[in-house]
C-alpha cells in the first residue's frame, strides 16, 4: 500500500465520520462570460461539505491578501468529480451556502492525487 493509498483512505474515512456535520452547499460550474457582464453557469448541483464560518487570511489568485468569510471542505471526491465533470473546482465557480449567501471564490487548496490530477480533498475559501 502506497502513501497515496493511505491518504485516499484517510480522506474517505474522514468523509464518512463527518457526514453528520456536513451541510449542503450548492455548486455551479462556470461556463463562460459574454464580455458584457453576463456570466453563464452549469445547472446547480448540491454538494455535501464541512462549512466553517471563520475568517482566514488568504492570498487571492491576483496576489492580494484578503480575508475569507467561509471555508468549505469537500471530502467526497466522487461527488466533486461528478459535479465538475472531472475538471475540479475553478476560481470562477460559484457556491451558495446553506443560509443562501454567496461570495467570490478567493482561493482553492488541496493535496493533488498523482493518479487523477485532482485534489484528494478540496478546500475552498469564500469571500
Amino acid at each position: 500500500m502506497s502513501l497515496l493509498d493511505i491518504v485516499r483512505s484517510a480522506v474517505k474515512t474522514a468523509d464518512t465520520v463527518t457526514k453528520p456535520l456536513q451541510a449542503t452547499v450548492t455548486y455551479e460550474r462556470y461556463l463562460d462570460d459574454d464580455g458584457y457582464g453576463t456570466v453563464s453557469y452549469a445547472a446547480a448541483v448540491p454538494l455535501r461539505a464541512i462549512v466553517d464560518y471563520k475568517s482566514v487570511q488568504v492570498r487571492t489568485q491576483a496576489g492580494i491578501l484578503t480575508a475569507s468569510r467561509v471555508t468549505i471542505d469537500l471530502l467526497d471526491i466522487a461527488e466533486v468529480s461528478a459535479a465538475t465533470a472531472g475538471a475540479g473546482i475553478g476560481n470562477n465557480d460559484k457556491f451558495t451556502l446553506p443560509d443562501g449567501d454567496t461570495g467570490p471564490v478567493l482561493d482553492i487548496g488541496g493535496f493533488i492525487d498523482a493518479g487523477t490530477g485532482n485534489p484528494v480533498a478540496t478546500t475552498v475559501y469564500i469571500g
